[in-house]
């Protein structure tokens, strides 16, 4: 309980807790003995003599932190989930990488098919329109007639009538 602070060759200081049921034997001249408040105990100096004297306090008790609490289940499926998920958006990645000139290869592919399809159309549709100009034949004649009726405001009748003709040659 009295141990030295230190181990080398200098002065050691003994310091003493101070219990009310022991007897103190004070030197005379000393400092009378009196009930010591917070942070005084009595030291025993190195020529035997005891005094009254504050003291450094020991350390301070660590606060306890919070309890533990286990880790969700959610939480560790979580975080299990995510490693698949990261590797396969990083192999997501990696597979365009190497797709991607092969995509733009396929895409003006695609585009240059969309041209020649729309050259044979008009080519076709120019051929056929071109064979009906020169079928031979009289004319012909088209007539169409229209005719819609319907009630005014005030309840009067009205009746409309429209006729189209159409002449090829």
């Amino acid at each position: 309980m009295n141990r030295p602070a230190r181990a080398d060759a200098q002065p050691v200081y003994t310091i003493t807790q101070h219990r009310p049921a022991d007897v103190i034997a004070v030197s005379p001249g000393a400092a009378p003995v009196a009930p010591p408040t917070a942070g005084v105990e009595l030291v025993t100096l190195p020529g035997g003599e005891q005094r009254w004297a504050y003291v450094q306090p020991g350390p301070l008790p660590v606060p306890a932190g919070p309890a533990r609490q286990p880790v969700p289940a959610w939480a560790k499926t979580a975080a299990l989930l995510m490693w698949s998920a990261a590797g396969s958006a990083a192999l997501a990645g990696w597979g365009l990488s190497l797709a991607g000139p092969w995509l733009e290869a396929l895409a003006w592919a695609l585009v240059a098919f969309a041209a020649a399809v729309t050259v044979v159309a008009f080519v076709v549709r120019g051929l056929f329109s071109g064979l009906r100009r020169r079928g031979g034949g009289g004319g012909n004649r088209a007539e169409a007639t229209a005719t819609a009726t319907g009630r005014t405001v005030l309840g009067g009748k009205v009746t409309a009538t429209a006729t189209a003709i159409a002449r090829s040659e």
